[in-house]
């Protein structure tokens, strides 16, 4: 008996102090100690249940633990855990929100062992609890920066890749939602106005509507007050962390808040010491944008203001390079423009000095001709009775003394000077002039229709060239016929057979010229001034110097030239000249 009384009390001994230990290892252990029975009471709670939940184990033994250690959102998370645990299955793992007894949520994460009892029934649940709120906080916070990094990277790229402005803009809001992880993005200019608007110029996100209700200024006032008009402001970046909690946030709460905004930064955009604008960004989190990454917002956000200044900057460069361009374009322009005008001043000064001459030779020839009408008329006057008597006498001389050869010699010089004299005269003949609106063209091809004839005879031919829209003049067409006749005739008289007359009809700004040009051969003209006079040695044909004081009747001029090979009669005739229809004749 007493050896069975030692034995029984050593047993016990070791049993207190295995108790003992297990006690011991319970309370210090690192983990939070959770036992509860099938309706969910605590039957007990460690030392790191009460440090980690904060309430005693007096507090909470024979409490079920939903009515005080999980919130609202996340029972129907651990109901379902808790009825897999009571049908014998166990979860590995689970972590789920949890709630101190200062009202503070933490995020736990929980391991399960299941209790039977003596016939293999659940009869409780031991929980260990590890509080990661910390761990994960920091592995946010590590994400976000690692985000933030992402996004600073592609918007620098962006940046590189960027052509304007506006898609500059654009580009880098998608990045921040899409790299960033964001709910919107938006960029706001501050405009110089009298209310000092805020104008969004460029977004990405969801936005529903949202920047048209903002109505945000960056003046001192209620709706300047904001993250956006505080930054712009004040030069700093603006953080609202918990929106409906924010008292400057309250005019865009509603619209906000119904957007699922949590948390909202405004960055603003400086340059060269003064607020661009600003850069706008949204978070669905509330208690978002922590330290490291504003920090790094701030650096995108001054990177975008580098990235516009630089923008800007080469559009004014291009402006002023297209200016610069379009004043050479200009210069180049008015300067080709004055060359034109000197060009056209100095052709226009060479037709004046053309026509000058032109007048000063048909001048002088007029003059001639005065000249030589004033003595022609007195030698017709004195001589022809002279010469009829002489005539006479050497008519009777010769047929008193048919063998006197000085008799047909007298006879025949009297007779060469009353032709001389007739040539004179006919000269000399007032002409009649009816001017009309006619066509030069015409009357030439009338002209050579008319002595084909004659033409073919002498076998040669006449080539015309007329210009097809030649001005009409104001002239007699009859005048111009006989003229143009007795030019005609001239030429064919002088050519060899087989040549051709060439006739060309062209224009000036004041003149009509009709060309006569054929070879000259031989038979060059030593004197041209001598072809237009009435009574010139050597000449039978009054033809020439008609055709020439016709031409100066009806206001035009008869010139030659001759060249190497050619001899040419040129008729020019003024457009303009429209000769009084009472002048009947021409001196």
């Amino acid at each position: 008996m007493n050896t069975s009384g030692s034995e029984h009390t050593s047993v016990t001994e070791a049993l207190r102090r295995s108790e003992q230990r297990y006690r011991n290892l319970y309370d210090t252990a690192p983990l939070a100690f959770v036992i509860w029975d099938r309706e969910c009471r605590i039957t007990d709670w460690n030392k790191c249940a009460e440090r980690v939940f904060g309430w005693s184990r007096e507090e909470v033994l024979g409490r079920n633990f939903f009515e005080f250690l999980i919130p609202e959102g996340a029972r129907p998370q651990v109901g379902a855990i808790v009825k897999k645990l009571l049908r014998g299955e166990l979860p590995s793992r689970s972590i789920n929100e949890n709630l101190t007894k200062v009202g503070e949520t933490i995020l736990c994460e929980w391991n399960n062992s299941i209790l039977y009892d003596s016939e293999g029934g659940v009869e409780g649940v031991i929980s260990l609890a590890l509080d990661i709120t910390d761990r994960r906080r920091s592995e946010a916070a590590l994400w976000q920066v690692n985000r933030a990094l992402r996004m600073l990277s592609e918007c620098n790229h962006a940046l590189v890749r960027a052509e304007n402005e506006e898609d500059l803009l654009h580009d880098i809001c998608q990045i921040i939602v899409q790299e960033g992880g964001y709910r919107l993005a938006w960029v706001g200019l501050a405009m110089k106005d009298e209310k000092k608007t805020v104008l969004p110029v460029a977004q990405a996100g969801y936005e529903e509507g949202y920047l048209e209700s903002l109505n945000i200024t960056w003046e001192d006032t209620e709706r300047g007050r904001g993250p956006t008009g505080t930054a712009i402001r004040t030069m700093k970046p603006s953080i609202a962390r918990e929106i409906l909690k924010e008292p400057n946030f309250a005019p865009w709460r509603a619209e906000a808040t119904k957007r699922g905004y949590a948390s909202s930064i405004a960055l603003p955009l400086i340059a060269n010491g003064h607020a661009l604008g600003a850069l706008n960004i949204y978070a669905e989190e509330a208690g978002g944008f922590n330290e490291e990454e504003v920090e790094l917002l701030a650096q995108l956000a001054d990177d975008l203001s580098f990235g516009i200044v630089s923008l800007r900057t080469r559009v004014e460069r291009k402006r002023a390079v297209e200016a610069l361009q379009r004043t050479h374009d200009d210069l180049e322009r008015r300067v080709a423009e004055r060359t034109a005008e000197l060009l056209r001043a100095n052709e226009k000064l060479k037709e004046e000095i053309q026509d000058r001459k032109r007048l000063e030779k048909a001048l002088a020839q007029k003059e001639r001709l005065e000249i030589l009408g004033a003595i022609a008329a007195e030698v017709a006057h004195e001589i022809r009775n002279p010469l009829v008597s002489i005539g006479g006498f050497a008519r009777r001389l010769r047929n008193k003394l048919p063998d006197l050869p000085e008799s047909e010699i007298i006879l025949n010089e009297s007779q060469r000077l009353e032709s001389m004299l007739s040539r004179i005269t006919n000269y000399l003949k007032p002409v009649e002039i009816r001017p009309q609106e006619c066509s030069v063209n015409k009357i030439i091809t009338g002209c050579v229709e008319l002595l084909a004839p004659e033409t073919e005879q002498r076998q040669v031919s006449c080539r015309l060239d007329l210009a097809p829209e030649l001005s009409v003049v104001y002239s007699d067409p009859s005048v111009l016929t006989q003229v143009f006749i007795n030019l005609i005739r001239n030429a064919t008289e002088t050519m060899q057979r087989g040549e051709t007359l060439r006739i060309k009809t062209s224009e000036s700004d004041t003149d009509v010229q009709i060309e006569f040009k054929n070879k000259a051969g031989e038979r060059k003209v030593k004197q041209p001034e001598a072809l237009f006079m009435p009574f010139a040695e050597g000449e039978h044909s009054i033809g020439l110097p008609l055709g020439y004081r016709l031409l100066k009747d009806v206001g035009g001029l008869l010139s030659y030239t001759q060249d190497q090979d050619d001899m040419i009669f040129t008729v020019s005739l003024p457009k303009t000249v429209q000769s009084d229809p009472e002048v009947a004749t021409g001196s």
